[in-house]
């Protein structure tokens, strides 16, 4: 028994010992984990890619690998991993930061603030607050026309260098629309296609569906709608908040003139769908994506994330999708989208038609919406000028709702176009970028960088505007002899005067504008022209009207606040007494 209790025969081998020799020293690893984080940078700054594996291998999958290599240093994975993956990581950022702050750099002789120079992250957070525009024009004030607003990107309000920026040979698309548009979405929205020569076959369509011929089967939707707007406005007894009902407005016809029908808004006086909702909140995590693309490009591949925007996405394509099966009454947008006159030479395909669909709501509502509302914001918070709006509207007589008359009313159009000068529909717009380095007029962006032209800031320059280029003075649209006839305290001194019309960039400008512009103008003019032969506005009492400028928000669309008008109906003044067009 004594030998059954020996206790060695229980004794186990001894495992062999792994093998503890470094291959280099403790200071030697420490500095090729410095020197691996410098070669990260290096490759991230040449390819830019956006892809989570290779995010993975480059900023997980080497420092782990390091790890082992300090592992007979530290005893333990898990102190090796401690010591290495935070020095590896703190050697990229530290890289990425000095380079970006270098005398050396391809942007060192542009100024602008320390924190825009280090990261984009900055003013990805300022546009958090809705009030990027007065942002970039502070900083215009501040540093001049050329400011480096990023660690690659130059933000230019030089009247010189406008057209060689956005004009017929200006710059490509940027990195703006990467984060707005998933990345593995195989085809693209037209707004986000940065190939030029694919933009302009993709284009072709939307020029179709905006043509002269095009505008004129959509009048009698035009004259439909906005009497409905107007009628509905009328019809409340109480405050309306005409914000809103410029919103439903710009859904409605859009949906007309896009899908071939399907929603009515104005009719239900509310958005039943949350769709407004699901616009605002999308755009408004669209636009701080915009500025950092690759994180735009991560949370778009998860299941959780950004949901608002994801939404919208799925509804639009779905809309987009129903018209394709379901056809429509009418030439509609679609129509010249999916060539159903069978004109094209190369037919567009399902996924390119489908694409679009986001683009058709958004360009086609948002932005008639906003300029309506701020033209009527004007207008009420300068009665003089409503007034001279109206007298023009009532001289038309019978032609009121005439789309050929009201685009030769000079001062029906020099408020419109005042009011969008003052606030834009798109109050920032997106970046450019080319491959190779241009001369921008006088200033030179080199190869990899990018540029945009903040529209707001531009609008507001008195080198293009003066006098006054932060007043709504729509007699500056004016001919001569009108306005000093109308103002003359204002506009007697010629030599005062700049009136800088190719910086009138509303809807953008060159190969990338706005497709839609005409049809815009023509829905504004009519509803315009209908209000003031109808409605006297003015605004609810008690209501701050400067509240209206401060509640803007810029998110590439406008957020709005409450617009609080009281609407009563013209004496004399009827929907019969219009004529037979409604």
């Amino acid at each position: 028994m004594s030998n059954f209790t020996n206790s060695s025969i229980y004794e186990l081998p001894s495992r062999p010992k792994l093998a503890t020799t470094a291959l280099l020293s403790s200071t030697d690893t420490l500095l090729a984990v410095v020197g691996a984080g410098i070669v990260v940078h290096l490759i991230y700054k040449k390819h830019e890619s956006y892809e989570p594996l290779v995010a993975c291998a480059l900023l997980l999958g080497v420092p782990f690998g390091l790890s082992a290599l300090y592992l007979p240093h530290a005893g333990t994975f898990a102190w090796a991993a401690l010591t290495v993956v935070p020095l590896f990581w703190g050697s990229v950022v530290t890289s990425i930061v000095l380079y970006r702050l270098a005398p050396w750099h391809p942007l060192a002789g542009y100024p602008g603030p320390l924190l825009c120079r280090v990261s984009k992250l900055y003013p990805a957070f300022v546009s958090l607050g809705g009030k990027q525009h007065i942002f970039y024009t502070q900083l215009h004030a501040k540093y001049g026309d050329v400011v480096r607003v990023g660690p690659n990107e130059l933000s230019i309000c030089d009247p010189n260098a406008v057209q060689s920026t956005l004009g017929n040979t200006g710059l490509g698309k940027g990195t703006f629309w990467d984060g707005r548009v998933p990345f593995t979405q195989p085809v693209k929205p037209l707004i986000a296609i940065r190939d030029k020569k694919e933009h302009t076959r993709r284009r072709r369509p939307w020029t179709r569906a905006f043509s002269t011929d095009a505008l004129k089967g959509y009048e009698e939707i035009v004259i439909k709608r906005s009497s409905q707007l107007v009628n509905l406005v009328l019809a409340q007894k109480s405050v309306v908040n005409l914000s809103d009902f410029t919103s439903f407005f710009g859904y409605d016809i859009m949906s007309d003139l896009a899908f071939g029908g399907g929603s009515e808004m104005m009719k239900a006086q509310k958005d039943s769908q949350g769709l407004w909702h699901m616009i605002e909140a999308g755009q408004k995590s669209a636009t701080f994506m915009s500025h950092v693309p690759w994180l735009g490009s991560l949370l778009f591949r998860l299941p959780i994330g950004i949901s608002q925007l994801k939404a919208f996405r799925t509804y639009a394509t779905r809309r987009a999708a129903l018209r394709r099966t379901g056809g429509s009454s009418h030439k509609d947008i679609f129509h010249h989208l999916m060539d159903e006159d069978g004109v094209a030479t190369e037919r567009p395909t399902i996924a390119e038609i489908v694409s679009d669909g986001g683009l058709a709501i958004i360009a086609g509502s948002d932005t008639t919406s906003s300029a309506l509302a701020h033209t009527f914001y004007f207008l009420m918070s300068h009665p003089t000028a409503y007034r001279r709006l109206q007298a023009e509207v009532d001289a038309l007589g019978d032609s009121v709702l005439n789309p050929s008359k009201q685009a030769h009313m000079s001062y029906l159009n020099a408020v419109i176009n005042e009011s969008m000068r003052l606030l834009p529909p798109v109050l920032t717009g997106s970046n450019r970028k080319d491959s190779g380095g241009r001369m921008l007029g006088s200033h030179f962006l080199p190869a990899g960088n990018a540029a945009f032209v903040p529209i707001y800031t531009l609008h507001h320059d008195p080198r293009n505007f003066s006098p006054a280029p932060d007043a709504f003075l729509p007699e500056r649209w004016l001919s001569e002899d009108e306005r000093q006839k109308l103002e003359p305290k204002i506009f007697s001194n010629s030599l005062d005067y700049a009136h800088n019309t190719n910086m009138f960039i509303p809807f953008s400008m060159g190969p990338a504008n706005c497709a839609g512009k005409n049809l815009a103008y023509q829905e504004m003019r009519m509803v315009v022209c209908l209000m003031m032969r109808r409605a006297e506005l003015k605004f609810a009492e008690g209501y701050n009207s400067e509240q209206w400028i401060e509640d803007v928000q810029d998110f590439f669309i406008t957020l709005k606040g409450p617009l609080p008008v009281v609407a009563t109906p013209r004496k004399g003044q009827s929907a019969a007494d219009i004529g037979d067009f409604i």
